[in-house]
Formats: structure tokens, C-alpha cells, sequence
């Protein structure tokens, strides 16, 4: 038995891109951030390089979702 995925209406493909992008713009945030603690050592409120690397990859893996979802509804 398969299961038929069910055709997204025109409402709630719009909503579902709209989601995505902007999960690809807080995924953008995310990346400016590890960047900036990665890059720059002399920051007054440094983290460890390990939470700078953690938001590149969460970063990375929002964007790698998105592009998902925005190919299945294309």
C-alpha cells in the first residue's frame, strides 16, 4: 500500500514558500553570526569556536531544507 502525497493548493503553496524563505533569511542571520565569532578572535563577548562551527551548521542545514521544499514545489 503507498500512500499518495496530497497536492498543496495555490494558498498553501504560497504559504509554504513564504515559510522557506524566510527560513533562508534567518539561516542568513545564522551565518553572518558564526562567521563573525569564528573570524573574529578579538570580539568582547568571544564564544568558543565550537558554538561559531554549531551555527554554520545549523546555517547550512536550514538553507539544505529549504532548497528541498523549494525544488518539491517547483
Amino acid at each position: 500500500m503507498t500512500c499518495k502525497t496530497p497536492e498543496a493548493t495555490p494558498d498553501k503553496r504560497d504559504l509554504i514558500l513564504t515559510a522557506s524563505h524566510e527560513l533562508s533569511a534567518i539561516s542568513t542571520c545564522l551565518a553572518a553570526i558564526s562567521g563573525d565569532l569564528i573570524m573574529n578572535p578579538k570580539s568582547p563577548r568571544r564564544l568558543p569556536d565550537a558554538t561559531g562551527l554549531a551555527l554554520e551548521w545549523l546555517s547550512a542545514e536550514i538553507e539544505r531544507r529549504c532548497a528541498l521544499i523549494d525544488e518539491e514545489l517547483s
